[in-house]
C-alpha cells in the first residue's frame, strides 16, 4: 500500500534480496582535486616556521591606533561596527599583536618565547590593499638547562627564522638590504631583498620601544610579504652529487666602505670564482683600528673544489686573484694582508 514511487518499489526488492549483495560505486569527480596556490603556499610557510622551532599563535584582524603608529603606519583601514572601541581600524602588521603574546606570556612567566603568525594584513591607499604576510617574535633565553647558550635570542635568531621560511618556499636570491627603520633598532635590522624587491623586515626593537612595551630585554620581530614572495616562490632545488675530492680553503678580508653590504661581497666573490667556489660564509665584520673611519673589515671563509680532480693551489690562488680584482674594481675594495 505505501508504493507510490519507482524508488519505493526497487528499496522493497533490496530489502528481500539484501543490502550485502549490492555493489557500490562512486560518483564521478569532474574536478580536479588539490589545493590553491594560496592556501598551498601559506601551508609551506607555517610548516617552515614551525620545523624552525617557533609555535604559531592566532589572533584577531583588529588593531589600535598605537598598533597603527608602533609600524609607523598613518592611516588603517577603519571598520564600521568595530568589536571594541579601542580596535576599531584593520590590522597593518601582525608585529603588534605577536608582541601583545608575547607580552602576555612574560606577565605569566614564561622568560623564553618565539611566535610567528601567517595571516591578512591591510592598508588604505586607493583603494583597500589587502596582503598576506609570514611575522615573528622572539625574546628571552636561547636555550635551557645546564648546557644552554647563556644569551638572548636576538637578531641573529629572527634572521635565520627568515632564511628557514624562503628555504621552505623554495626562493632563492636572497639577501639583507638597508636598515628597515620604524620601531627597528638603526643597526640591528635589515630589509629583506629576493632578487632586488624588498619583501619584509628583521630586526630587534629599539631599547625605547622595547622597554615601553614592557620587555625587559632583547625582542627580535620579522615580517615577511608572502604575497610578494609568491612570485620567486617554487624555484627548482638542484642537487649534486656528494664531492668525491678534498676542497681547498681560504680565509679572505677584505676592507670596503662602511655602506657595501656584505651580500654584495658574497655574490661577487661567488661569481668571481665560478665553478670552483664550493661555499662562501661570512665570519667576521671588524671596525676601528688600524681600519681607516668609514671603513670596515669583512672576513669570509671560501672553499674551493672541483668535480673531477683534487684542485692544486695554483688553481686556487687564480681564484683568489680573480675575487681580489673583481672586488677591487666593483667596490674599491682592499684585500688586508695583515
Amino acid at each position: 500500500m505505501d508504493l507510490e514511487r519507482e524508488v519505493d518499489l526497487i528499496e522493497e526488492i533490496v530489502r528481500v534480496r539484501g543490502y550485502d549483495t549490492l555493489g557500490t560505486t562512486l560518483p564521478g569527480i569532474r574536478q580536479a582535486g588539490g589545493v590553491a596556490d594560496t592556501y598551498a603556499l601559506r601551508r609551506r610557510a607555517t610548516d617552515a616556521l614551525a620545523r624552525a622551532g617557533l609555535r604559531e599563535s592566532i589572533s584577531l584582524s583588529f588593531a589600535s591606533e598605537a598598533d597603527l603608529r608602533l609600524m609607523g603606519h598613518m592611516r588603517g583601514v577603519p571598520v564600521a561596527n568595530p568589536v571594541s572601541a579601542d580596535e576599531r581600524f584593520l590590522r597593518s602588521s601582525l608585529v603588534p599583536n605577536l608582541l601583545k603574546a608575547l607580552k602576555r606570556n612574560l606577565d605569566r612567566g614564561v622568560r623564553s618565547v618565539a611566535l610567528f603568525e601567517v595571516g591578512h594584513v591591510f592598508a588604505l591607499a586607493d583603494r583597500v590593499n589587502e596582503r598576506e604576510v609570514a611575522s615573528g617574535a622572539l625574546m628571552g633565553p636561547a636555550g635551557s638547562g645546564l648546557w644552554r647558550e647563556r644569551r638572548e635570542m636576538d637578531f641573529f635568531d629572527a634572521k635565520g627564522a627568515v632564511e628557514a621560511l624562503l628555504e621552505g618556499l623554495s626562493v632563492g636570491g636572497v639577501r639583507l638590504g638597508d636598515p628597515a627603520g620604524g620601531p627597528l633598532h638603526p643597526a640591528r635590522s635589515a630589509t629583506v631583498v629576493v632578487a632586488g624587491e624588498p619583501v619584509g623586515i628583521v630586526g630587534e626593537l629599539r631599547p625605547g620601544v622595547g622597554e615601553g612595551l614592557g620587555f625587559p630585554g632583547r625582542v627580535a620581530v620579522f615580517e615577511v610579504d608572502l604575497t610578494a614572495v609568491a612570485r620567486h616562490a617554487g624555484q627548482p632545488v638542484a642537487y649534486r652529487e656528494v664531492p668525491r675530492f678534498p676542497p681547498v680553503h681560504r680565509d679572505l678580508a677584505f676592507t670596503v666602505d662602511e655602506a657595501i653590504a656584505a651580500g654584495e661581497i658574497e655574490d661577487a666573490i661567488r661569481a668571481a670564482g665560478g665553478d670552483l667556489v664550493d661555499s662562501v660564509e661570512l665570519f667576521d665584520v671588524f671596525r676601528g683600528g688600524p681600519i681607516p673611519e668609514g671603513k670596515k673589515s669583512v672576513a669570509f671563509s671560501v672553499d674551493f673544489r672541483a668535480t673531477d680532480r683534487t684542485l692544486t693551489d695554483q688553481e686556487a690562488e687564480a681564484a683568489v686573484e680573480a675575487m681580489v680584482g673583481r672586488l677591487s674594481e666593483q667596490f674599491g675594495a682592499e684585500i688586508r694582508t695583515a
